[in-house]
């Protein structure tokens, strides 16, 4: 028997989501916002719970966002428990603490798109020096686009 791949392209970040807003307010640019909308409904973007958690901190239109696409934010599989305990250790024991108050995304992202063998778009900067997904998910084969590569990817143009 043949399983069936989801349709999942890109693990997306709190960083990418938080950005995508700032940076490209639907208001202004409804085209990204249908485009990225589209391919949330095609399950074609998709991201762990803890990314869900991370937003619903905030107090803006990121929190109705993420509960209309509550469908894109997946419980982690076993495999991806597995590859989280992995990508865990990678951080130092100062980093951990720092994020031990809340819900803290990186590693879940990470182990997510390893499990399926896709990108993540993100925003943090790559400093190896850093704790930042970028570094951390070279370390483990994962690559990172930002949401800039993401559109050009995507064949996405907006103009006259």
């Amino acid at each position: 028997m043949v399983l069936l791949k989801p349709p999942y392209q890109y693990v997306i970040d709190t960083s990418a989501l938080i950005d995508l807003k700032n940076q490209y307010p639907e208001k202004i640019f409804p085209g990204v916002w249908e485009r990225f909308n589209e391919m949330c409904d095609q399950e074609k973007i998709i991201a762990p719970r803890e990314v869900k958690k991370e937003i619903k901190r905030g107090d803006d239109e990121l929190i109705e966002w993420v509960e209309t696409y509550d469908s894109i934010f997946l419980e982690p599989c076993d495999e991806e428990i597995e590859i989280f305990q992995e990508v865990f250790s990678s951080y130092s024991t100062k980093e951990i603490e720092k994020h031990s108050t809340g819900p803290w995304a990186d590693p879940l992202v990470i182990a997510s798109a390893k499990h399926f063998g896709l990108p993540i778009i993100q925003q943090e900067l790559n400093d190896s020096r850093q704790f930042k997904i970028p570094s951390i998910g070279k370390l483990h084969g994962v690559s990172c686009i930002r949401l800039i590569k993401f559109f050009e990817d995507e064949g996405w143009s907006f103009g006259s």
